[in-house]
């Protein structure tokens, strides 16, 4: 169901707004879901674990992003 991609995108999403994704690193999925369906992004609870683990470290941003979903997906 979720991919690099997805994922990609819901933090692309999502970037810019540091409450929600420190309210989304800390929540369990379920709650994360819910957060990101408040912002009108509908997610799985795997989608938001696979989102929680690229921020986690604080040190994923959109560029190691964009070089990531670009490696997994050259044209």
């Amino acid at each position: 169901m979720g991919s690099v991609l997805d994922v990609a995108e819901i933090i692309k999403q999502i970037n810019g707004n540091k409450e929600l994704m420190a309210q989304i690193a800390k929540a369990d999925p379920k709650q994360g879901v819910e957060l990101l369906k408040k912002a009108n992004i509908d997610v799985s609870e795997d989608d938001i674990k696979k989102v929680q683990a690229a921020v986690a470290d604080g040190k994923l941003d959109l560029g190691d992003l964009k070089n990531l979903a670009g490696g997994l997906f050259k044209k």
